[in-house]
């Protein structure tokens, strides 16, 4: 069985070992091609070590050019299947390439504050718990979009593209951002003028990392 980590545009594999310390192999050709490493046992658990063996390697891969990571778990029968998945999604992933070719993912979370009940306004049938509770959420959750909304217009002009991972009533609000490289610094220091402005939230940048989020959707074998 092979895991595959990742698709790039080169065979070129980084000087790091794979899962279980496995050599990486590549299979393709014209431009497009899936890094992967050879495996007894089809199935490896999600344990922590695996997990960073996986990222590891797809980081690596990063620096030598774009790479369109593959979810943690990805497995094929043979290099005969990967060249098939190639050869079915070629067009998707020359594209998926080319969007993040130079780039890379910082993600944004801006955790909302508890709004103060001072400040909630008092509304009908708020008298009941049940109502109250769910009112409340819902107050929240309308305060955790504005915030979103705020946040992200600054930063959509640094990037390329974004997307949004769900708004939670718990008031945290995740956006993952693919960014130029060049760009990664004035990223930063757009967030850290957002947390410094916005009162009613922390927010914090994170990465930077390879385009998971940004890599063409069913992209796991």
């Amino acid at each position: 069985m092979l895991y595959v980590y990742a698709i790039s545009d080169s065979p070129d594999r980084p000087e790091v070992l794979g899962l279980q310390d496995a050599a990486l192999s590549a299979s393709g050709g014209k431009g497009l091609f899936a890094i992967w490493s050879e495996h007894e046992e089809p199935r490896l658990g999600a344990d922590e070590a695996a997990l960073l063996k996986h990222e590891r390697v797809v980081e690596a891969l990063l620096e030598k050019g774009p790479v369109l990571p593959m979810r943690f778990g990805s497995w094929m029968d043979d290099p005969a299947a990967v060249l098939e998945m190639l050869a079915e999604r070629r067009s998707d992933f020359e594209l998926g390439l080319e969007q993040v070719r130079g780039a890379v993912e910082l993600g944004v979370r801006a955790l909302v504050h508890e709004e103060p009940a001072e400040r909630v306004p008092a509304l009908a049938g708020a008298d009941r718990p049940g109502t109250a509770y769910m009112l409340a959420r819902l107050n929240d959750e309308k305060r955790s979009e504005a915030i979103a909304a705020h946040i992200h217009e600054p930063l959509r002009a640094l990037s390329r593209a974004s997307t949004s991972r769900k708004t939670s009533l718990s008031g945290s609000v995740n956006t993952a951002y693919l960014v130029d490289r060049d760009d990664v610094d004035p990223f930063r220091a757009a967030v850290q003028k957002l947390d410094q402005a916005v009162e009613d939230a922390a927010i914090v940048c994170t990465g930077p990392w390879p385009p998971y989020s940004f890599t063409p959707a069913g992209s796991t074998p």
